[in-house]
């Protein structure tokens, strides 16, 4: 039995749901790309009657609309589209990740930049809204030896942004230095309009945590997770008939019934446990720079999760798993977070554990090696398992932003000591595989692979014996594992093996998506050593065999927790 027991308590004093029963649903529906999944989410938005509740890591509303509907409107981006509802009475809560301001700084001006332009628009909307937008930033910080030893580097960053800012024109220069929030503790903006350090240099804070969950709720019935965030940078079709540095593989699901009610349950949770910090936040923005934020409303209600849905809506066994971590107490060396569920890591064990035939598994990053081991330990166990696994050639600040700081030459590192350990495990009956576009380069690096530009890979996904199936937002490295909040979806049906199928298909052809379970390795085998040796125009479909010789000698071991990365 893989479903995990739902009556153990998630952490101490029910701060946090219990881990969700097992329900039963319809089937899941699979949206494979952005070009899928775009539509899917604002179909189910134009449909709402009452609510619409997400959580994102990323959610920029100058994303272009796709669906038909909601061009035949006259609205064009999620921020139209996001108005268009709450001027017709529906409720909007849209928890959106805060991130680490100086190793997330990007990330965390685009936070800030959506939270203004939600409030913003609130500001002059004709008829009052029922909306709050939270940024909701991870409360796990480092111990103070972490943030001593960190500090140089930490101080390098910021002085590195600060330079950055000041080559900026001086009105462009103002508006970014007042949505980079974080920095703020450590630089101003002088009356001269150049940014300078502050009199007093202070040890800085370090949060290694973020949320990095990706669902959609719609009126508590319908959710939408997986991989995908949304903004442009994310969005693909299965031809991936886009420049490198722009293909995005992703997969999402959308289930109805009695799950969408655990999925708002789980946002209630992590929006009540952020609500207070987010609140103070948001009164030092509106104080320190009124005429930006002035219009930004620091009240954010408790949200009541709707009750612990039970009822049975279809056929489908289902139940969602997480990553849940909270603030340990900050001393010493300390980096990692209390981990309070670990309830995708188990389902993974349980799933390795249960597999006889076929492993099918698509991860941004492989750098788990507690999953690896356990992988390892299986293929001793049972001698008829095969493996497919499926990877970006390169992670993708390496590919297409040539950084090879020590964060990325760490993980490069982990990755290739998990895939030596499940090489030499199951031999033959492994395949590490990554897809390439279809036409010759002669560039070269790592985001080339065998002459061809790579297709970046961030899907989710693990199917076992086409009969259990895992899409969600955690990957096979330690922070999805123990650290990062993380939402999946646990099924068992024979759809998960309808998954798998409409995965080869998009990967190679028809042919190999009809084949039987049996066939699969063979056919993904074969295909990938034959590509390696044709030129990219004559290949079949996009896959190539994985090369984790460049990664092994890119790593660096550190000695940090694998977590971090």
């Amino acid at each position: 039995m893989v479903f995990l027991p739902s009556s153990a308590p998630a952490r101490p004093r029910r701060k946090f749901s219990s881990q969700p029963p097992v329900v039963r649903a319809e089937e899941p529906e699979f949206l494979i790309e952005a070009s899928a999944a775009y539509p899917k989410l604002e179909s189910l938005a134009l449909d709402a009657r009452s609510s619409l509740r997400f959580a994102f890591r990323i959610f920029d509303p100058d994303t272009v609309l796709r669906h038909p509907r909601t061009r035949a409107l006259g609205l064009e981006t999620w921020g139209d589209l996001i108005a268009y509802k709450l001027d017709r009475g529906v409720s909007f809560r849209l928890l959106l990740t805060d991130f680490d301001p100086v190793v997330g700084d990007t990330l965390h001006e685009d936070t800030w930049r959506a939270v203004h332009h939600f409030y913003a628009r609130q500001e002059k909307a004709d008829t009052p809204w029922d909306m709050q937008v939270l940024p909701a930033q991870h409360q796990a910080r480092a111990g103070r030896y972490i943030r001593l030893a960190l500090a140089p580097a930490i101080y390098a960053r910021i002085n590195a942004k600060r330079r950055e800012l000041n080559a900026l024109p001086p009105e462009e220069r103002a508006e970014t230095f007042q949505y980079l929030r974080g920095y703020h503790r450590y630089l101003r903006l002088a009356r001269s309009g150049v940014v300078q350090w502050r009199p007093k240099l202070i040890l800085p804070r370090i949060y290694p945590v973020t949320h990095h969950h990706k669902l959609a709720v719609f009126d508590d019935e319908t959710v939408i997770l997986g991989g995908l965030d949304v903004n442009e940078r994310r969005y693909d079709t299965p031809e991936h008939d886009r420049p490198a540095p722009e293909t995005w593989h992703d997969v999402s699901l959308c289930v109805t019934g009695a799950v969408a009610a655990h999925a708002a349950r789980y946002i209630a949770d992590v929006w009540n446990v952020n609500r207070k910090a987010a609140i103070q936040s948001m009164i030092r923005a509106k104080a320190q720079y009124p005429r930006l934020f002035g219009c930004l409303v620091p009240d954010f209600d408790i949200l009541d999760p709707p009750p612990a849905a039970t009822t049975e809506t279809g056929p489908v066994p289902m139940q969602l798993i997480r990553t849940v971590s909270r603030r340990s107490k900050v001393v010493g060396f300390r980096m990692r977070p209390k981990t309070v569920d670990s309830g995708i890591e188990d389902a993974y064990f349980a799933l390795i554990r249960e597999a006889r035939r076929l492993l099918y598994v698509e991860t941004q990053f492989f750098r788990h090696r507690p999953l690896a081991d356990a992988l390892a330990a299986r293929a001793r166990e049972c001698p008829d398992l095969r493996l497919i696994l499926l990877l970006p050639a390169a992670p993708e600040e390496i590919a297409f932003d040539d950084k090879n700081g020590l964060d990325s030459r760490y993980g490069e590192h982990l990755q290739a000591d998990c895939i030596e350990v499940v090489r030499k495990a199951f031999g033959e009956r492994v395949l590490f595989v990554s897809p390439a576009k279809r036409e010759y380069t002669p560039d070269e690096g790592r985001g080339i692979l065998n002459h061809a530009p790579i297709i970046y890979v961030h899907a989710k996904v693990a199917v076992a014996d086409d009969a259990w199936g895992i899409v969600g937002s955690a990957n096979m490295n330690g922070r999805s594992m123990k650290w990062d909040s993380e939402l999946a979806l646990l099924w068992n049906s024979p759809s998960a093996g309808a998954l798998r199928r409409q995965l080869s298909t998009d990967w190679i052809d028809a042919e190999a998506g009809h084949a039987p379970m049996e066939e699969a390795f063979d056919i993904w085998k074969r295909t990938a050593v034959e590509n390696a040796r044709r030129n990219p125009a004559e290949r079949r479909g996009f896959i190539l065999p994985y090369f984790a010789d460049e990664a092994s000698a890119l790593g660096m071991s550190l000695p940090l927790p694998p977590e971090l990365v």
